[in-house]
């Protein structure tokens, strides 16, 4: 059958671009999508939108013989030989590997085209009102995770600790996929309170049925 259309988890797909068995065929030009783009794409699949399509090529034969490289921010661990080019989606692959597993800040830019360093963060206050937008709720923080106003002399927005990131309910999107880690940041929000420990747990739950598992 020479095509076929199968859908994908997201999650297998990052495992699959961390193995190295998702790449590029190596004439592919480097991507770049900027910041509020990246926000956006990342609101859509916390609500479980599809990503799009994603056009592949299977390696193997004499007729596929394509010089592959990894994914942008994938070149330290996809150290297998490809099973599949991606021909078209390397944006959006490439935008949502580094933003959710890489655990390295997203190499971005602003609307002015000024190269910036990101981390995205999920606001679960805002990620389960109904009535809030989803791309409100997605936060982008520069690489010390500390957003600064003032032209730099205030502190607006500390998430430079795990203990900071479950006070201000800022879920890092970075740990989406990594279940020791999420189950880490779980542990620490939900005892952040003495004797709140069922409540915050619940809204736990809540949050990881409405949001995460829509974003795997």
């Amino acid at each position: 059958m020479p095509f076929e259309s199968p859908d994908y988890l997201l999650a297998d797909l990052m495992k699959s671009v961390q193995d190295g068995k998702i790449q590029l065929p190596d004439f592919q030009r480097e991507w770049k999508w900027d910041d509020a783009r990246i926000a956006g794409l990342l609101a859509s699949v916390s609500l479980g939108h599809p990503v799009g399509v994603l056009m592949m090529l299977e390696v193997g034969g004499t007729e596929v013989n394509f010089a592959a490289k990894p994914l942008s921010g994938a070149e330290k661990i996809a150290a297998n030989e490809p099973d599949r080019l991606l021909l078209d989606g390397q944006q959006r692959m490439t935008s949502f590997f580094q933003s959710l597993a890489s655990d390295q800040p997203v190499d971005t830019s602003d609307g002015r085209r000024k190269r910036l360093k990101r981390w995205y963060y999920i606001d679960m206050q805002k990620a389960l009102d109904d009535s809030s937008d989803r791309e409100e709720a997605i936060v982008s923080v520069p690489e010390d995770r500390i957003i600064r106003g003032n032209f730099g002399r205030t502190v607006e927005l500390d998430l430079s600790t795990l203990d900071a990131e479950c006070r201000a309910e800022m879920f890092p999107l970075a740990g989406v996929f990594d279940s020791a880690r999420t189950n880490k940041w779980m542990a620490c929000f939900v005892k952040l309170e003495e004797g709140a420990t069922p409540e915050r747990f619940d809204r736990w739950n809540q949050f990881q049925q409405k949001v995460l598992a829509g974003s795997a």
